[in-house]
């Protein structure tokens, strides 16, 4: 035991981290930074075992892929904890993620990297750190400060303040369409909220928790393709997807899922090249299982893309000679996935009953996709060496099988956006935030094998260094358009709550539905447009608010019957297709400035 114990320095640091902060704990002490580092990186340090042989062979790759392998464990688990009905507090997640840790460290081969950099790793390590500090200095362009960009931050931080009030994640918004379950997927709040359980801070912090999934994602980018194409590709491709504008649009929207999301995907290729490769041994594959299962907690589109990618993967596998061995070691994977699930479709059921399904097609028509916008958030140097890149892999695909799942991701990603030809009910255009997924990795491989030595360098800082003034007029663009958030909006909302009854009804339109939910903790009827909207059930809410904006006779009947005194838009809303909303609020200005307007409804009563 004590040799087995040796062989896994890594997960002893890990199990180490948790004990620290739980004695943090019961000595009555806090010690937010370390919680948060217990909560992500230590049971990736555990769980490293269950990386394929080739993640484990490069130290760096390995502590790379660990955030995200922690961050797929902690959900997976943190969710069925609180599906079979145990209360989530301080002391259960904090006795989860140690039993996690310590089963993993006990229970899993001792199968870790050398933690030895020398030569190209050494090198490798060193461009990793530049990566992360170029893609920390753009990220922060758009989340440095508070407060942050977007409107959808509201909702994940009240999901997490109820779920501390609450203790559990299958509980209802007391405040959202006046009153629904919450219907979010539950991997990134469960991850929130077990944050808040564990600290007792303000669920303000979390505000800047997307950050930790930004970050996240470069180092799972960098760990699949030092993995699987070495150390060049590897620094290159996390180069390349720290500068990208367009993962930076996601953070000033605040897709929290989706940004986790695309981490897990990283993790998620990296597992599909391998077991096309070499194949995955048991371990490997509940590896595999383990990120399909968080993936499922965490975000439906992108688990709708995996499932169709690694239908790919597998019909192209059919025909290799190895199909055999292909099958086996995905029925492994399905076989392990299904129990490591079984907590997390119980979730999604629960929560989803009185759904009321999903919109048709036509609701989300407007959300086309736009080429020349996406090519612009890519930006256009890397456009042009994205296609470069995907007709040379088509030529080096049937030599190099590795290429596959790229390649699959890709035909995916593109066919669902245009996925309204075939009457498939989506947001089209935000499959542009999955197509880096396949493109960067792309760009990174090819320029490895077409230069040599030094030159790889060269291209990779040159190409970096073309994009990175793009991506820094861009973080401040996203961050103007998405700023709805003043700080003489905040204290003008703050005097609209002081006068709030118990469950009054404001009503919003789509740019302050979730911040006003949030920041005045009252019931919200939202004016959302179609393609806002994922369950049915709310259509008939959000038409409803909008018909009090509209200012009409039946609006203000509507209004009286439901007690709506205030409404709260932005005079510059627009919808998807950025055309100006402009509500004919029938009441008087208590409030107006570029992005917040305040109104009182006329002959509005408190209910």
């Amino acid at each position: 035991m004590r040799t087995r114990l040796l062989a896994r320095p890594l997960g002893l640091l890990g199990c180490g981290l948790l004990l620290g902060e739980a004695l943090i704990a019961v000595l009555g002490l806090r010690a937010p930074v370390l919680s948060a580092v217990a909560l992500v990186v230590a049971p990736g340090l555990a769980l490293i075992p269950l990386l394929p042989k080739a993640a484990r062979q490069s130290p760096t790759a390995a502590v790379a892929a660990s955030p995200a392998l922690g961050l797929a464990g902690a959900a997976v688990a943190l969710v069925s904890l609180s599906a079979v009905g145990v209360p989530l507090t301080g002391l259960s997640v904090r006795a989860l993620l140690i039993v996690l840790a310590g089963a993993a460290v006990l229970g899993l081969p001792a199968a870790e990297p050398r933690l030895l950099l020398a030569g190209a790793e050494r090198w490798a390590a060193a461009g990793l750190a530049g990566a992360v500090a170029l893609g920390l200095i753009l990220q922060g362009r758009v989340l440095a400060g508070s407060p942050v960009p977007g409107n959808d931050w509201g909702k994940y931080l009240l999901y997490a303040d109820e779920t501390r009030r609450g203790h559990s994640l299958l509980i209802d918004n007391p405040y959202w369409m006046l009153g629904v379950p919450f219907r979010e997927e539950p991997g990134a709040p469960a991850l929130y909220g077990s944050y808040l359980l564990m600290t007792g801070e303000s669920a303000a912090v979390l505000a800047h928790g997307i950050w930790v999934f930004a970050v996240t994602a470069v180092l799972s980018v960098y760990a699949l393709v030092r993995a699987c194409w070495g150390p060049s590709a590897a620094v290159l491709a996390a180069g390349l997807w720290a500068v990208l504008p367009v993962n930076h649009d996601i953070l000033a929207w605040h897709g929290l899922p989706n940004a986790l999301a695309l981490a897990l995907l990283a993790l998620l290729l990296l597992y599909l090249v391998v077991l096309l490769d070499t194949g995955l041994d048991r371990v490997a594959a509940g590896g595999l299982a383990l990120t399909l299962a968080a993936l499922l907690a965490t975000h439906r589109l992108s688990t709708l893309l995996a499932a169709v990618a690694i239908g790919g993967v597998l019909v192209v596998g059919a025909f290799r000679e190895d199909r055999r061995r292909l099958a086996r070691d995905a029925s492994a994977a399905g076989a392990l996935a299904l129990p490591l699930s079984a907590g997390v479709l119980y979730d999604l059921w629960s929560r989803n009953r009185g759904y009321g399904g999903t919109q048709d097609y036509t609701a989300y028509l407007s959300s086309k996709v736009d080429p020349g916008l996406v090519a612009g958030d890519l930006s256009y140097a890397f456009t042009a060496a994205a296609l470069g890149a995907v007709v040379v892999a088509i030529g080096w695909v049937r030599r190099d099988h590795r290429l596959v799942p790229l390649l699959c991701l890709l035909v995916v990603a593109v066919a669902l956006a245009y996925s309204w030809l075939a009457h498939v009910p989506l947001v089209y255009f935000r499959m542009a935030y999955f197509l880096p997924l396949a493109l960067v990795p792309l760009v990174a491989i090819a320029a490895a094998r077409l230069l040599s030595g030094r030159r790889v360098v060269v291209a990779g800082v040159v190409l970096c260094a073309v994009i990175t003034p793009f991506a820094w007029v861009q973080g401040g663009n996203v961050r103007d358009f998405y700023g709805f958030t003043r700080a003489e909006s905040l204290a003008a909302l703050d005097r609209v709550a002081s006068e709030l009854e118990p469950r009054e009804v404001v009503v919003t339109d789509r740019c302050w539905s979730f911040l006003a939910t949030w920041l005045l903790h009252t019931r919200t009827l939202a004016a959302l447009e179609p393609e806002d909207i994922q369950p049915r059930a709310e259509v008939r809410r959000a038409a409803q608010a909008k018909r009090i904006l509209a200012g009409d006779a039946e609006g203000r009947a509507l209004a009286r019957r439901l007690g709506v005194r205030y409404a709260v838009v932005d005079p510059t809303c627009a919808d998807v297709a950025s055309r100006a909303l402009r509500p004919a609020v029938a009441g008087k200005p208590v409030f107006f400035s570029k992005r917040l307007a305040v109104f009182r409804l006329s002959g509005a009563r408190a209910p």
